[in-house]
């Protein structure tokens, strides 16, 4: 089977799903919908398991947790000061990240537990089903929200997401895993991963020093250490912290394009990122249909943090992973000219199709 479950507590459930070519295997925990583990070959054939995570379900209830691998809503990323206005009613929510409300509030998607549904065994995909009622975190509407993760032969991992509400609301949502394509056995940080951003990738937004963008979009001559791509192709992680102290390293929005609307997933998939370990040749191509993605470094997490046995339980620390959240624009609710992308209509759909691709170079 290329679909297998295992309960590993009373009402959580891990599903794997496994590729024909064994290439590529996923396990998903029902608990907020969290990614545990990616494992892969690297390029002298050796599985390697590339994503942050803890072997036991009650890890991922340490409030120490960043969210690896879960599932973060129903607003992904900081809404300023807990606040947005829907029809002239404005909706107070909790505020967890200094001023702001940070993905979804104090009890968000990543600590609830969801139905999984197998929809194939080749290939192997299932589909984990939410519903947050109508005030839950202090958001309007009942949500229903489904995402499908779905393995295939060409070593790629797609996130297709769906919700509907029966109210307006804002929604904004993205899995939160953190990649360490080295293994955290081999190496315990990302700095010397190095990045490559594609043409897609159009330029990053300006935050304050609260992580809210201002609204100005800043071109790559006006911040050039967020530049990854032309010559800046391939430039580790790690070659420019000195212009990311405040933020510990890369923790911010790039723009790929401004079709703001809340249903994404009919738009083009734009491969926007590749991520390249030289200590083991994974690579990672990243592709989506939203218009931004997070960027970040790891540069918060906390060091009272475990790997899992596969990875050596090595200590986790700053950097020991990074992020790519596809997603709308942080803030978006009171951004007038964002805003389209996550006021989702009771006759609307929220939807966005994701794509992680997993490969090994042997030069």
């Amino acid at each position: 089977m290329s679909v297998s479950k295992l309960t590993v507590a009373p009402g959580v459930d891990q599903y794997t799903l496994i590729n024909t070519n064994k290439t590529l295997a996923v396990m998903i925990l029902t608990y907020g919908a969290t990614i545990s583990h990616i494992l892969t070959p690297d390029k002298t054939g050796t599985i390697r398991d590339v994503c942050l995570g803890f072997d036991s379900f009650e890890s991922y209830k340490n409030p120490a947790n960043p969210y690896f691998g879960a599932v973060v809503g129903r607003f992904a990323n900081r809404i300023g000061q807990g606040k947005f206005s829907i029809d002239g009613q404005e909706y107070n929510i909790a505020v967890n990240n200094g001023p702001n409300t940070l993905h979804g509030g104090l009890d968000g998607f990543d600590k609830r537990i969801w139905t999984a549904t197998v929809v194939s065994e080749s290939p192997p995909s299932v589909r984990l089903e939410l519903v947050s009622p109508d005030g839950d975190q202090g958001y309007p509407g009942t949500l229903t929200t489904q995402l499908t993760y779905t393995v295939n032969d060409q070593d790629e991992l797609s996130l297709e997401y769906r919700a509907t509400t029966d109210k307006d609301t804002v929604v904004n949502l993205t899995n939160h895993c953190y990649f360490n394509l080295s293994g955290m056995e081999l190496n315990p940080n990302v700095l010397d991963h190095r990045v490559t951003m594609t043409d897609e990738v159009k330029a990053v937004l300006e935050c304050d020093d609260n992580c809210l963008p201002t609204g100005k979009v800043l071109s790559w001559s006006e911040a050039p250490w967020m530049n990854f791509s032309g010559e800046n192709a391939g430039k580790p992680i790690g070659a420019r912290l000195e212009h990311l102290q405040s933020t510990h390293g890369y923790d911010h929005p790039y723009v790929i394009h401004n079709e703001y609307k809340t249903d994404t997933a009919d738009l083009p998939l734009r491969e926007a990122v590749t991520v390249y370990s030289p200590d083991t040749g994974i690579e990672l191509d990243f592709s989506t249909t939203e218009p931004a993605f997070q960027f970040y470094t790891g540069g918060w997490i906390s060091d009272k943090l475990t790997a899992k046995k596969a990875q050596g339980e090595v200590k986790i620390g700053r950097s020991s992973g990074f992020c790519l959240e596809a997603s709308r624009n942080p803030d978006a609710p009171n951004k007038p000219e964002w805003r389209s992308s996550v006021l989702l209509k009771k006759d609307g759909v929220y939807s966005q199709k994701t794509v992680y691709a997993f490969h090994a170079r042997v030069d």
